[in-house]
């Protein structure tokens, strides 16, 4: 759930720039447009990002019960904060848009 909320968000930086992300690879493809865009995001955070799709892919299509409790609440911190930078660049961006 914590990596969703962190594709989503990064999904929201993609349209809000007019990109879509497109195929197969639309999972990578929304990391590495953040990756590029956003100087914001430190590499840490894009470091946990991608690392939690990595295990995400697994645990859904390959293995159950390979996250521990720790973990999760690790990524959901740094979902949190992902989220947290989405939404200040997206009001920040809407909010300039609009003067």
């Amino acid at each position: 759930i914590a990596y969703n909320a962190m594709l989503q968000a990064g999904r929201a930086l993609m349209f809000s720039e007019g990109f879509r992300p497109k195929g197969r690879y639309q999972h990578v493809a929304v990391i590495e447009f953040v990756r590029q865009r956003f100087e914001e995001f430190a590499g840490q955070m894009l470091f946990i990002f991608n690392k939690t799709r990595k295990k995400r892919h697994v645990a859904v299509y390959e293995q159950v019960k390979i996250v521990s409790r720790e973990e999760a609440m690790h990524v959901l911190n740094w979902a949190e904060k992902f989220v947290k930078k989405v939404r200040k660049i997206l009001e920040n961006k809407y909010l300039n848009d609009n003067l």
